[in-house]
């Protein structure tokens, strides 16, 4: 699979998920893409195939985001922004879900619970 992450999501995480299986990571900030807007970047990863990890709740929306615009997404809401925190929370997220399972969907992790629409 491939993934997008988003300018507000660290870099560690390509590392985290590139060792995980047969995935393929870029970064909004690698691709010169920061400030893009959110309709045009997930244009753009539905172009690429490409699943968005994000921080930015705005994904969530339905109506912004109704299914077969996007290629897949996953919102982390997580409590803690730094970037061990972040991996951890990723790592943890990780241990209770597939990858290959976020296309198609809007994935909402959160500290307990993961809601899937």
């Amino acid at each position: 699979m491939k993934f997008k992450l988003d300018e507000n999501i660290p870099w560690i995480l390509k590392k985290v998920i590139e060792t995980n299986k047969n995935h393929q990571v870029d970064t909004v900030y690698h691709e010169n893409l920061c400030g893009i807007t959110d309709k045009n970047l997930i244009k753009q990863c539905l172009k690429e195939r490409r699943i968005l990890i994000t921080h930015d709740n705005d994904f969530k929306n339905p109506f912004l985001f109704p299914k077969g615009s996007f290629y897949g997404i996953i919102i982390l809401n997580s409590t803690k922004q730094g970037k061990k925190a972040v991996k951890i929370f990723f790592e943890h997220f990780l241990n209770f879900f597939s990858l290959n399972e976020a296309k198609g969907k809007i994935n909402i992790v959160e500290e307990n619970q993961i809601r899937i629409r």
